[in-house]
């Protein structure tokens, strides 16, 4: 249930994000997007009610510790807690946002959209503000969240509303003039933020790999790989294929680069509501290994277990078939072929997850500890 309230709450945001951000953007442009009212209102209503998920999980787990009912440990959550803090002023925003978008007199007022893009903004905000990190480092951990959340969320939002609302290609070069150089600097800030934020979550990257936790994170970077070369294609490489051959409306290439993105949003989701490993050895000693670990990785198995990445003849013919991989979805986006593109991402996905699988090894100061435990 977790993961699909959060998987769906990204997935809110992105729509929230998207709409009043291309409010804001005068028709000249942008294409004819028409977002279904209806729609926006039901992503608007549908944060505090995901994001309450995980408070509702968090007061029956207590609960039943602190010996509480379900109200009282509530309440105390709500006041105590700062990820409670932060959804109760996530729902006054949201019930806010929902006024101004829904009511005719407010909806139709010319500042309508600044105001909804404003309240958005603070909704992000107030996520960054109960997030995991933040409770680890109040001011840093609040920033970097905020700007990797929102630089996702905008870049997505506006994806996710091109792609799957815009009714024709007026305009299609101006908005293209401006949306790729705001998609390539909300990539960078996610990348750098996104690092920033493993430095809280996950600073022994290997060794993470043992847990469930470290698999997702792994499978969440191999599609972002798919993923940033289908945006690339589309920001630089369609103009070009454009110039020389009949290519398709862009909108279609750009539903799979969203198709994509639901698969890396995905992966988050489930990361979202997995407990990180800070102490890789602390938390195998309470925690099993990842199964998906054990099957794959080729050596012995101890808590104590330290790994390191290195090349090999395996993981070298994998990394060249991810390479293939890339070349051939370069070549079905130029021929137009939909199915082709995503089916050869999710294979590049598959290729670069084992391509790190198998390049993983037991420090050699560790291989005669590994040999005792065994026996």
């Amino acid at each position: 249930m977790q993961y699909i309230s959060e998987f769906f709450l990204y997935i809110s945001f992105a729509i929230v994000m998207g709409s009043c951000l291309l409010l804001n953007v005068p028709a000249r442009y942008k294409p004819t997007i028409k977002v279904p009212k209806g729609m926006l209102l039901s992503a608007i209503i549908a944060i505090p009610l995901l994001s309450y998920v995980p408070l509702h999980m968090t007061a029956i787990d207590y609960g039943e510790s602190f010996q509480l009912g379900y109200i009282a440990m509530m309440k105390s959550i709500l006041l105590d807690l700062q990820i409670g803090k932060a959804w109760l002023w996530t729902a006054l925003g949201a019930a806010g946002l929902a006024i101004i978008v829904g009511v005719p007199v407010f909806a139709k007022d010319r500042h309508m959209p600044k105001v909804a893009l404003m309240l958005t903004l603070l909704l992000t905000f107030w996520l960054g503000y109960g997030s995991h990190v933040a409770s680890l480092d109040a001011i840093n951990g609040l920033i970097v969240h905020t700007g990797h959340f929102t630089a996702v969320a905008i870049w997505l939002g506006i994806l996710f509303i091109v792609s799957w609302f815009a009714k024709d290609d007026l305009n299609w070069h101006a908005f293209l003039r401006w949306f790729s150089p705001l998609a390539v600097i909300c990539v960078v800030i996610a990348l750098i933020a996104g690092i920033t934020l493993m430095t809280y979550t996950t600073p022994q990257y290997s060794n993470a790999l043992m847990l469930n936790y470290g698999q997702l994170m792994l499978l969440k970077h191999a599609a972002l790989i798919p993923l940033l070369w289908l945006a690339f294609s589309n920001g630089f490489l369609y103009p070009r294929y454009a110039r020389s051959s009949s290519m398709p409306s862009q909108r279609t290439l750009l539903r799979v680069e969203s198709v994509i993105a639901l698969l890396v949003l995905g992966f988050t989701a489930i990361m979202g509501q997995t407990a990180p490993p800070h102490n890789v050895v602390e938390t195998l000693r309470t925690e099993t290994p990842s199964q998906l670990f054990t099957a794959i990785y080729q050596g012995s198995f101890s808590p104590d277990l330290q790994l390191v990445w290195s090349f090999n003849s395996s993981n070298l013919l994998l990394l060249a078939a991810a390479l293939l991989v890339l070349y051939a979805i370069t070549i079905a986006f130029k021929h137009r072929s939909i199915s082709w593109m995503i089916s050869l991402s999710i294979v590049a996905v598959a290729i670069v997850y084992f391509a790190v699988m198998f390049g993983l090894e037991a420090k050699e100061s560790d291989i005669t500890a590994l040999v005792l435990y065994t026996k």
